[in-house]
């Protein structure tokens, strides 16, 4: 087989497994090492149960080679026989207790630029120096054993891909075996081998070291590769047409560890049956990778490889996730390309450089870092050589947030009072986190580093050197997310107080309130003055005002307290209007809300509008854009396109002019469904037909037809808010 048929071959078994895996196939063997390795190594502090036993795994994975493989990334997957049945089940029940790999969450961006440039052994020899000079300078035995199960985690990284060299040698793919032993001995040297070094790490990541829902992203590849490939087109020893089968075999690879369904709206259907976390710990697990932005190091107008690596997004693919950086300059040839990706339906998030960059400064962060930001699994904003270790009101979305502020003491008598009493409750919990951040990071000493460790620590900057982990003091941006969630409810809350009370006068507070806690029964027609009150998302002035004026009260409220004594800011914050499904899981425990919502209903979803009262897409785009993006770090604005609407690649152009006019109106992030509620509905009836339709989730693609029922109903319902 030809370079381009392997890659051909690679993409259609990818895609293929992802719509027609058995759902009982899981890694068995995985399963298995994992609890061996605990058992082996029980008596050990918990680093040296990590880093050994990693290596236990890499020592003994088995190591599947295709002969179409380009790239060495395979492991063990397949339906357990009713033996290996009963030990899966075992291993995954104690696997969030398992030392081996429950700390390891990922959910980050590792250091890809240091792997890249010291390589794998490059790691080991500085954790053997690092741990020397540990010993000879007497520091404290727990910073000895997190550095000693660093070094072993090195090494167990390293040996999987020996060993996966030694079995390519034997099954006589000597240029795979090459590649190997030139990342066995140093760091890469070649595009070939510097794609190879980041899958060997994202796999052992994941496969062997992550735990449920573990997913990275793989870096802004595009600046990341290019010294490499520019170098060997120069030299005639790469040609475009070559690298872009690479690229092809390497996108592959990052599907074969999912499963079928899908893990958000599962819940939602209690007889679903799909592969599940606990039979795959990766089954749904996305892996992104940046393309585009502005850069320290480079010209992104003048990038090659970012219209190389568009050229080959698949869209019949779930990974990667494109996270595409949009900038006021974009490059013409390489936008025209994700446009027509984005039309194909293609897995791409869009993000505006305008307002990340700022909003990361906004929070702590310094520009360099801010310009080289990336976002990760799913849709989280991620700070260059820094790790989150913390999350503010969490399990307090704005809602809820409002909700407080009107029924706890006095009951407000203006729409500023109820600001007033909204931004103190936010304040509470926004000291429930920053007072005990304080006390970790902000007192000038740090407190002992533990002897917890993850794989995660391991590739992230800054921990090796300073012998800790990213939750105590190993990262140079200890930062916090800070939830402001849910902002279509909270709101249509704003509004309908203001409307109902302070405007038109048809009720008092207390009646209000009154017929929230009737659930509206017997208050019909203040229902329907509240469900008439201006609502987020329609391009209504007044709804637009509020939602801006509460989000920076708010914002300005972090702030204010992410400042120390001397004026300084303290504390680094991302701020985040994503919540997951949180608007299913909290509406359903959530009592009526003054916006004329019923008693455990959905609240609004992400940035879109409630159900049922969003007018279309421009309108919801214009809302959006009034909201103060330079202050907010991530969050999720799923809109959905007609197919109907988008027929030939001429209609990308207006795809892109869409973009390119709500960005440089200050939107901050799309993400595009390209289907209708028709073909959506068909899919239901007859699902072989459509097996091939993907649907946007959060941050990350799922088969529509695998998706539950429920879960489908569901993504018809609040996506209608758009079209």
């Amino acid at each position: 087989m030809t370079l381009l048929e392997k890659a051909a071959h690679s993409v259609s078994e990818a895609a293929r497994l992802l719509r027609e895996k058995d759902k009982r196939s899981t890694l068995v063997q995985r399963f298995l090492l994992v609890k061996e390795a605990w058992e082996t190594y029980a008596a050990l502090p918990q680093p040296l149960i990590l880093g050994k036993g990693l290596y236990y795994m890499a020592e003994r994975a088995c190591l599947p080679i295709e002969p179409y493989d380009l790239f060495l990334a395979r492991f063990d997957d397949h339906v357990p026989t009713p033996e290996e049945e009963k030990a899966v089940a075992e291993s995954a029940e104690s696997l969030t207790k398992n030392p081996v790999t429950n700390r390891t969450a990922s959910h980050i961006t590792l250091d890809w630029e240091r792997i890249l440039e010291i390589g794998l052994p490059g790691y080991v020899a500085l954790a053997e120096a690092r741990l020397a000079r540990a010993v000879s300078e007497g520091e404290d035995q727990r910073t000895r054993n997190l550095l000693e199960g660093m070094l072993w985690t090195y090494r167990a990284y390293l040996r999987f891909a020996e060993r996966y060299g030694e079995a390519a040698a034997q099954a006589g793919e000597e240029d795979m075996a090459e590649v190997c032993r030139v990342l066995c001995k140093g760091a890469p040297q070649t595009f070939r081998q510097a794609l190879q070094l980041i899958l060997f790490v994202y796999t052992f990541h994941l496969v062997y070291a992550g735990r449920f829902v573990s997913c990275i992203t793989m870096g802004r590849v595009d600046s990341l590769l290019l010294p490499f490939y520019r170098k060997e087109i120069a030299a005639g020893t790469l040609t475009e047409e070559e690298a872009g089968a690479f690229i092809d075999d390497f996108c592959a690879k990052t599907n074969l560890h999912l499963g079928r369904g899908e893990h958000q709206l599962d819940f939602l259907d209690e007889n679903y049956e799909h592969t599940s976390f606990y039979r795959n710990h990766l089954y749904d697990s996305p892996g992104y990778v940046v393309l585009g932005g502005y850069s320290n190091a480079l010209d992104h107008r003048e990038n090659e490889l970012s219209v190389l690596w568009a050229k080959h997004i698949h869209p019949e693919l779930k990974n990667p996730v494109f996270i595409c950086r949009h900038t006021k300059d974009r490059p013409q040839a390489l936008w025209e390309i994700l446009a027509e990706k984005i039309r194909q339906n293609a897995s791409v998030i869009v993000y505006n450089d305008e307002t990340m960059i700022p909003a990361q400064i906004a929070g702590g962060v310094s520009p360099e870092d801010a310009v080289e930001y990336t976002v990760h699994p799913c849709n989280w904003a991620d700070i260059h050589g820094g790790a989150i270790v913390g999350r503010v009101a969490e399990k307090k979305p704005l809602p809820l947030v409002v909700n407080r502020a009107l029924s706890e003491g006095a009951l407000p008598e203006s729409i500023d009072e109820l600001y007033d009493k909204i931004e103190a409750v936010y304040t509470e919990y926004i000291d429930e986190c920053f007072i005990p951040y304080r006390e970790k990071f902000c007192t000038g000493t740090l407190p002992p580093c533990g002897s917890i460790l993850s794989a995660d620590d391991c590739f992230l900057r800054g921990c090796l050197e300073k012998g800790r982990s990213l939750h105590f003091g190993g990262v140079k941006y200890p930062a916090v997310y800070v939830y402001m969630t849910i902002l279509g409810t909270a709101t249509d809350m704003i509004c309908a107080v203001e409307d109902v009370v302070f405007r038109k006068k048809l009720c008092t507070p207390e009646e209000l309130l009154a017929a929230t806690a009737a659930n509206f029964e017997g208050y019909d027609e203040l229902r329907r003055a509240c469900l008439a009150a201006p609502k987020y998302g329609t391009e209504n002035a007044i709804a637009d005002g509020h939602a801006k004026r509460l989000l920076t009260r708010l914002l300005d409220a972090v702030d204010r307290r992410a400042v120390g004594k001397d004026g300084k800011r303290e504390v680094i914050t991302l701020v985040a209007n994503i919540y997951d499904q949180g608007h299913i899981l909290y509406g359903r425990k959530t009592p009526a809300t003054v916006d004329g919502r019923l008693a455990y209903t959905n609240f609004s979803a992400d940035l879109n509008p409630t159900v049922g009262f969003g007018k279309g897409l421009m309108p919801l785009l214009h809302s959006v854009t009034s909201l103060p993006w330079n202050r907010i770090n991530c969050g999720v604005l799923n809109v959905r396109l007609d197919r109907s609407m988008l027929r030939t690649p001429r209609d990308s152009a207006a795809l892109l002019a869409l973009m390119d006019g709500y960005f440089a109106d200050g939107g901050m992030n799309l993400q595009f469904g390209i289907t209708s509620t028709e073909e959506l509905r068909k899919a239901q009836c007859d699902p072989e037909a459509y097996r091939d339709l993907l649907v946007r989730i959060t941050g990350y693609s799922a088969v529509f037809v695998d998706v539950s029922r429920g879960g489908q109903e569901e993504y018809i319902r609040r996506m209608e808010s758009t079209l």
